[in-house]
């Protein structure tokens, strides 16, 4: 990821903090993509990773158009019997 090459080569001690959460954002997408359905790991990597929407949005409801909202509200809900 750019950014977080950006950061470890530019970051100061103010700046260790936001390092050290984009390193785990990283790693947390890195594992989604490695063992979740690729509509969980796009959606998270669009909320917390992507950088052409100036940042992440850290409340619900900030994801961008064209993801599989509706696969990731049907995993998320339990089967009634």
């Amino acid at each position: 990821m750019d950014q977080l090459g950006k950061e470890l080569t530019t970051a100061d001690e103010a700046g260790a903090r936001r390092l050290v959460e984009l390193m785990a954002l990283v790693l947390q997408g890195s594992l989604l993509v490695r063992h979740c359905p690729p509509y969980v790991a796009d959606a998270f990597c669009a909320s917390r990773l992507a950088t052409d929407q100036g940042g992440w949005g850290h409340a619900f409801g900030t994801l961008p158009a064209g993801l599989d909202t509706a696969a990731i509200t049907s995993r998320a809900t339990p089967a009634l019997p």
